[in-house]
């Protein structure tokens, strides 16, 4: 105590810390950043080497790590209930929001404060990259625009509109909408061509194919009549539509997308489409509309005779013919300007800070991305990370190399080791793009955040924004495990200060993970190692069939990859962990615990590897997601990987009879760890 004392005043920075959001996953739920919290934060990175520092963040993820564990369970009878238990207590899930809570959700939610406090830096031509400085600007242009008055913003939604047309629901008193000029087609193809926006049909591009067909599937909510009230409101709120009227269009619109969504299924763009000539792709709707119309003015050029276009969803365009004859013409442009003003909107009773980072996420994706990975992607971070992936693919070549995999064939085992080496780990901060050029001439207006969206817009209208990783995930194309940038956050999955325990049983067995995916086409192995996989992956299939969550059996699935995933990661990264604890000086081992948790180093490992996997989910989700469940639950992922590990079973001292000790243990390899 008498060391502790003297230092309150540096303790209570590190308090500062963790409610931003850097450390202890059930402090992140911060609404707002602190001016006064980033000062702090920024004055603990002044003493990051200091021994007191690394004092203070052992005893808080000892303290974050003890908090979700259950002392009454005991770690041989069920490991998840022992290291997870009080879960639930800290980030329980809710009847509304959140429905389940998970580490990668709070991983998120870190990340997510992270991005804010970026944005929220004053925008310097001196020190901001080009592309920076003008992300900034849009940000600040976003959060003024709140100020903007409302018969200015009503006027701009009314110019955009302009563009396309006229919108029937803001005809004047006694002006006729001219609906027999309306062209529901070239309407919604100038919109796609102009703001990049697919409604009613879907144009993309992915390398050298262009598809066609379904946009976005609608899922209408149980309500038609709160979300008729819904648009309603928006068209009085925003369009200053009279209130009759509003609720008249906004039951019209309602109707109409109910309709439409009754044609619609749930299909990746690529899954699937059919292969069509211009006139293949006419031919069966050509009575009712000309889909290469549509094609060659979202594209602005001719279609070639011979050129080819991807049909998504057949199905659907097939329903859209039946729908558009169905439906009056007021109706249909109603519709269609709704959802390109929708997009626009401006909603002055949500936070504008959420409101605008959420637009810079959907609008400058990668560059938020590349922000983050140059605050948190210096040398020695990357160095680091980059150890342990080398490590864990040095102890992977062991698995493939030792006596176990002799079912292998020589060839097949020579295939094997070639992707596992040419495999590499890539952490996606877009560092190889251009943002000075790729921003060049981009000129913000200040205060004028609606003309700033527009021009955005109609930039990158045909671009497809790529989604974000949140979780690792395995390349087989360019054969490559990627890491997102969110993972690069310090004190959450690793740090300097934490046992190597820690990062090995938790980013480690994660790139253990993704990388055993590398191994698993069989469909190109020889027909005897073919053979000797599915006898093993039969055995998993049989083990995981057994085992029961919330008093439930799991369903028998030929869908294995994932757990023989699991068991091969916690191996490999067990095995890489107990090959660096081999080389420690004993000096050093007292660095591989952490205080005030009873944990040798190994058993440290199971534990970080355990709560990875931590989760809650109302009761009612669980029920919902349970039948769409494919993948395994979280607990019994942990339950049956360990069950099978006998290194686990010796680290805790398990006996025979306990429920970790799987009497009948399956496995692709097995790994020596003496």
């Amino acid at each position: 105590m008498e060391n502790i004392l003297p230092q309150l005043p540096f303790l209570a920075t590190l308090v500062c810390l963790l409610l931003a959001g850097s450390v202890q996953g059930h402090l992140l739920s911060q609404p707002t950043i602190d001016l006064h919290i980033q000062a702090q934060e920024q004055l603990i990175s002044q003493h990051n080497d200091s021994a007191y520092v690394q004092r203070l963040m052992r005893l808080a993820k000892s303290a974050e790590m003890r908090s979700y564990i259950n002392p009454k369970q005991e770690p041989c009878d069920n490991f998840y209930e022992y290291s997870c238990g009080r879960w639930p207590l800290i980030n329980p899930a809710n009847d509304a929001h959140p429905r389940e809570t998970n580490l990668e959700q709070l991983v998120v939610k870190a990340y997510r404060h992270k991005q804010q406090r970026l944005l929220e830096q004053p925008p310097n031509e001196e020190t901001d990259a080009e592309a920076v400085f003008q992300l900034k600007q849009f940000y600040a242009s976003c959060l003024f625009y709140r100020q903007t008055p409302e018969d200015l913003y009503r006027r701009q939604l009314h110019e955009i509109v302009g563009e396309f047309g006229r919108m029937p629901a803001l005809s004047l008193p006694g002006q006729e909408w001219p609906g027999d000029a309306f062209d529901w087609l070239d309407t919604v193809a100038k919109i796609k061509r102009r703001y990049g926006l697919d409604i009613v049909l879907l144009l993309q591009l992915q390398s050298d194919r262009t598809y066609v067909g379904q946009p976005n599937q609608i899922l209408p909510g149980p309500d038609s009549r709160a979300r008729a009230e819904s648009i309603a409101e928006n068209l009085e709120r925003h369009l200053g539509v009279e209130p009759k009227l509003a609720l008249k269009t906004g039951r019209e619109i309602t109707e109409f997308e109910q309709l439409l969504a009754k044609g619609m299924l749930s299909r990746r763009v690529g899954v699937l489409g059919k292969l069509r000539t211009p006139v293949e792709l006419d031919e069966p709707y050509s009575d009712i509309f000309n889909l290469t119309q549509y094609v060659e003015i979202v594209l602005d050029r001719e279609l070639a005779d011979n050129e080819t276009i991807y049909e998504h969803v057949p199905s659907y365009l097939n329903h859209l013919a039946g729908v558009v004859v169905a439906t009056p013409p007021h109706v249909l442009a109603n519709y269609i300007f709704y959802e390109l003003l929708e997009y626009f909107f401006y909603d002055r009773t949500v936070s504008p800070v959420e409101q605008c980072v959420n637009r810079i996420r959907e609008q400058f994706p990668e560059l938020l991305e590349n922000m983050v990975y140059k605050q948190y992607g210096d040398a020695a971070t990357l160095s680091d990370i980059n150890g342990v992936w080398q490590q864990i693919q040095r102890s992977f070549r062991g698995v493939l190399e030792n006596a176990s995999a002799d079912w292998l064939s020589t060839d097949t085992r020579e295939q094997l080791l070639g992707q596992l080496n040419e495999t590499e780990l890539e952490i996606n901060g877009y560092a190889n793009i251009n943002f000075t050029e790729k921003f060049a001439d981009f000129a913000i207006k200040p205060r004028d955040y609606l003309h700033n969206l527009r021009t955005v817009r109609s930039r990158e209208s045909l671009v497809t924004k790529p989604k974000i990783q949140t979780s690792a995930s395995y390349d087989p194309v360019k054969k490559r495990v990627l890491l997102p940038v969110a993972l690069l956050q310090p004190n959450i999955l690793w740090s300097r200060y934490y046992p190597r325990a820690v990062r090995f049983g938790s980013l480690g067995t994660l790139l253990a993970h993704e990388l055993a995916h590398s191994l698993e086409d069989a469909a190109k192995w020889d027909a005897k190692s073919f053979a000797q996989y599915s006898k093993r992956k039969a055995c998993f299939k049989d083990q995981y069939s057994r085992l029961r969550l919330h008093g439930e059996y799991l369903p028998e699935s030929d869908l294995q990859a994932e757990n023989i995933a699991d068991n091969l990661a916690i191996q490999v990264a067990y095995h890489a962990y107990r090959r660096y604890l081999a080389e420690l000086a004993s000096s050093a081992l007292v660095t591989e615990v952490l205080p005030l948790l009873d944990h040798t180093p190994r058993q440290l490992f199971f534990l970080s590897y355990g709560q990875l996997w931590c989760n809650d989910a109302n009761g009612q989700f669980r029920e919902k997601h349970s039948l769409l469940q494919t993948s395994t639950p979280n607990a019994l992922r942990v339950l049956g990987a360990l069950s099978n590990f006998p290194a686990f079973g010796q680290d805790f001292a398990c006996i025979s009879g306990n429920q970790m000790m799987a009497p009948k243990k399956c496995h692709l390899f097995t790994i020596n760890v003496d």
